[in-house]
């Protein structure tokens, strides 16, 4: 292990892991005296069947986890992900492929295991916290391990795509001018066609057609940028085999639409809010279920069962969704409207985003969105917040619904 690491520089390392913290001395010097090195180069792979006997981190470079040719998430070294186990499940097939030359510690599992067993279990490393389940029954018991594996971190949440992350931080940057951010929206031409597209749909009707991707930026503005990027990433995210799975993709992806397009004309009636933040609050307010299509799609007990597919849904979405959205790199406020979207009797003081979504999730209702277990519209607290006293639900969704039809056509 000299290698890559002094025994100064190694124990620092095993120190700065969370998998074992709570360790003592002993048993940390008892895993560094196995540790060993492994160095690959640009486009070298490692193999998860294939390191069964040894427990890898990565140390430096960066990596892409790949399984079925699909890419499930890259991974830097030195960031959070980083810290924690390369492979969190041995499956077949599956693949960590160096984008750039890569080290990795590697520890003997025996004696990994052996430690870890005498750590007292913890909240799992996003903060947020899971409730136990009584495993009563079959579908309980399936509930619970799909619980089990987010919670111990053994399902890897999908990784923003490079260019899309590219462009989600260029357009939080306000030191860039227009073009700098235009050419960089040009890398992807998806993303790119699609912001001239709905720079020229009904949501942004001008005088003049839009036709390159500077004038479809001045015209909609950053924020609704960032809204299309996220919508053209989330739908690219994951192509499902099972067909209930697909279905379910295409149901959350057009109520995501909606909710979004109502929550932009919901909040061009009122005073602070900018409706392009409001769009984009709107589509990712449900984002939690796009990891659990993904890991449903390889179970073979829920990927044709419906009923047990919401019951997973509505049980691990809200907890789920705040995950991703830390591990994107996205603010409080819309991490915050993950977690309170459906919790209408939140007490807060000032209204906000989730209040935004909240209500527009309510008028979804009207044209045939899913029941919520919520009070009736002007009892809701998030509406007398937003003081919405003279809004005509009616009206708004009849505004809304060409935009509806024409992003979900654009986008979907």
């Amino acid at each position: 292990m000299a290698e890559a690491f002094s025994n100064v520089g190694l124990l620092k390392f095993l120190l700065g892991l969370p998998d074992l913290e709570g360790l003592g001395s002993v048993a940390l010097l008892d895993l560094a005296k196995d540790a060993r090195a492994e160095f690959l180069k640009k486009g070298e792979s490692l193999f998860a069947d294939e390191h069964m006997e040894r427990h890898l981190y990565l140390v430096d470079g960066e990596v892409e986890l790949v399984a079925n040719e699909q890419v499930l998430q890259v991974i830097k070294g030195g960031t959070e992900r980083a810290k924690q186990s390369l492979f969190r499940v041995h499956t077949h097939g599956l693949e960590a492929r160096c984008l750039k030359a890569a080290s990795f510690l590697s520890l003997n599992e025996d004696t990994y295991e052996r430690y870890i067993a005498t750590i007292k279990p913890k909240e799992n490393a996003s903060g947020i916290s899971f409730s136990d389940y009584q495993e009563t029954d079959d579908e309980a018991g399936i509930i619970a391990e799909i619980q089990r594996e987010f919670n111990h971190n053994e399902v890897d949440l999908p990784s923003m795509p490079e260019v899309a992350l590219k462009i989600n931080q260029s357009i939080q940057d306000e030191t860039l001018d227009i073009q700098k951010i235009a050419d960089i929206i040009q890398i992807d031409p998806m993303i790119a066609a699609r912001a001239v597209q709905v720079a020229n749909s009904a949501m942004y009707a001008s005088s003049q057609p839009v036709q390159t991707i500077k004038r479809a930026v001045q015209l909609i503005g950053l924020r609704a940028m960032r809204a299309i990027v996220m919508s053209v990433t989330i739908r690219n995210l994951y192509h499902p085999a099972s067909p209930l799975i697909k279905k379910r993709m295409k149901t959350y992806y057009h109520h995501s639409i909606r909710v979004g397009v109502l929550s932009r004309a919901i909040a061009k009636k009122i005073k602070g809010f900018d409706p392009e933040q409001a769009f984009l609050a709107g589509l990712i307010h449900d984002i939690g279920i796009v990891p659990i299509l993904i890991r449903a799609d390889k179970h073979n007990e829920i990927k044709d069962n419906a009923d047990l597919l919401e019951k997973i849904i509505i049980d691990l979405k809200i907890n789920i969704g705040a995950m991703l959205l830390k591990q994107w790199g996205f603010e409080n406020e819309l991490i915050t409207v993950v977690q309170d979207a459906e919790n209408w009797d939140r007490d807060v003081k000032i209204a906000d985003y989730c209040d935004v979504i909240q209500v527009a999730q309510l008028h979804c209702e009207m044209i045939g969105g899913r029941r919520m277990d919520a009070p009736p519209l002007k009892e809701l607290p998030a509406f007398e917040r937003l003081d919405l006293e003279g809004l005509n639900p009616s009206l708004i969704v009849a505004q809304a619904k060409q935009e509806m039809s024409e992003v979900i056509h654009l986008l979907g």
